[in-house]
């Protein structure tokens, strides 16, 4: 009830402190975007002005390397945390080159499971051999290019071969919301097709980034945000800029925090986002963590408190697309959750993933997050749920990341956002 509050408070806030532009649906704006000169040292990239041209001199200048905006934190970690270098010595493997993808599952077996950006799936065996798309898939209808999202394998997939995987369909007619759609199956003992297709949860205006499933085996669902701004993600009704919660066979939970919240959406979980592209749950603890995109910098690791608001766009460590500031620069209100961590200027977060295996016993507990603009994986050092240290890998590449995963093997498998995409695979170094 508590947080129900809350929540309504910060939607009359909204309603008092932002207007609308006529016919648009979107904030208004104020006509000049300030200007914020480079900072003495640029962390977007890699932390110092000499690496930054390292990097430069190999792929190009990076398109945020100009952008000098550095809102105050609330808490002096939540942000530019100490650069460090991994002790960790490893090697890179090209394990398959392959149509444009979105995300993936690693197998039991080491294969791993690819949805791709234009719909469809592909098996990649451990070996890097690249299968044709399995058979039974439905058709999908982009929503910013990530419209296939997951796979995520069931708890027992071993024995069951079920897997869950959220998509966009096309609108039903000319003018009607697109709809997203999640999807519950079986892969084929041969890999190739998936068997007993379900959809087992569906709305109007969702778009699913990510799945993840908790420990009390329920789904959690990133539905995105991709407009720049606007009323969505404090909708309580609406889907979009929000955490779902879902039984295993698509059914509410009776303890989802708002199903007794009169007018809301017996689904929502967590609201105040704008576009979630990485989610995991912490190994340790249990929680779910994301990473999101605002639209430029202050992007965000979060820590999701059921019912809780995260207050986008009433605050944000970001700006409007067109640089202007979002609701006056306004970066904190009472009843709204602060992140973890954030961004400025942007890395424009993907894949995440808590390692906690044993091939790399130096990365153990960290938090690994693909990021498409800064083109890196980024690795976080942790203490006690916070941020102490961040590594910028893979810089060299010259790829946007996609995402990132750990397979049972405990080797860390990456995504790239090209077009063809890269499945790589991150080994020990040989010593």
């Amino acid at each position: 009830m508590l947080n129900a509050l809350r929540t309504s408070k910060a939607m009359t806030a909204v309603t008092l402190a932002l207007t609308l532009s006529p016919g648009l649906g979107a904030w208004a704006q104020p006509p000049v975007a300030p200007s914020f000169p480079p900072g003495a040292d640029y962390v977007g990239v890699a932390g110092s002005h000499a690496e930054n041209e390292r990097i430069a001199a190999l792929c190009g200048a990076n398109r945020n390397a100009k952008d000098g905006y550095a809102p105050k934190p609330l808490m002096a970690d939540q942000t530019h945390a100490p650069q460090v270098k991994s002790k960790q010595g490893f090697e890179v493997q090209v394990l398959a080159s392959l149509d444009r993808s979105v995300g993936m599952a690693v197998l039991p077996d080491g294969a791993v499971l690819v949805s791709q950006r234009a719909g469809g799936l592909r098996l990649v065996s451990a070996k890097g051999v690249v299968s044709a798309p399995l058979k039974g898939t439905p058709d999908v209808a982009g929503v910013m290019g990530t419209s296939n999202t997951g796979p995520v394998l069931a708890p027992d997939f071993a024995k069951s071969r079920v897997l869950y995987y959220g998509y966009t369909a096309a609108p039903p007619a000319k003018g009607e919301p697109f709809t997203g759609r999640i999807v519950k199956a079986r892969l084929s003992a041969d890999g190739a097709a998936l068997e007993d297709a379900k959809t087992i949860f569906e709305q109007p205006y969702l778009s699913p980034r990510r799945i993840v499933i908790a420990r009390d085996g329920t789904l959690l669902i990133a539905s995105a945000e991709v407009a720049s701004g606007g009323p969505n993600p404090q909708s309580m009704s609406d889907p979009r800029g929000k955490v779902l919660r879902i039984a295993a066979d698509g059914a509410i939970p009776k303890d989802n925090p708002f199903v007794k919240t009169a007018g809301a959406n017996p689904a929502l979980y967590a609201l105040g986002f704008r576009d979630i592209q990485g989610a995991a749950l912490n190994p340790r603890t249990g929680d779910l963590w994301v990473g999101e995109n605002e639209p430029m910098g202050g992007d965000e690791l979060n820590r999701i408190k059921p019912g809780g608001n995260y207050g986008f766009p009433i605050v944000s460590y970001g700006r409007n697309n067109n640089g202007t500031l979002m609701n006056d620069g306004k970066t904190q209100q009472d009843g709204l959750q602060q992140p973890v961590y954030f961004w400025t200027p942007s890395i424009a977060p993907s894949g995440m993933t808590f390692y906690d295996g044993k091939a790399f016993p130096e990365w153990k507990g960290d938090v690994f997050l693909g990021a498409m603009s800064g083109r890196q994986l980024v690795r976080l050092a942790m203490k006690n749920g916070r941020v102490v240290g961040e590594e910028k890998l893979l810089m060299d590449r010259c790829k946007r990341t996609k995402d990132v995963a750990q397979g049972p093997d405990g080797l860390i498998y990456v995504i790239t956002d090209e077009s063809p995409s890269e499945i790589l695979r991150l080994i020990p170094a040989k010593k």
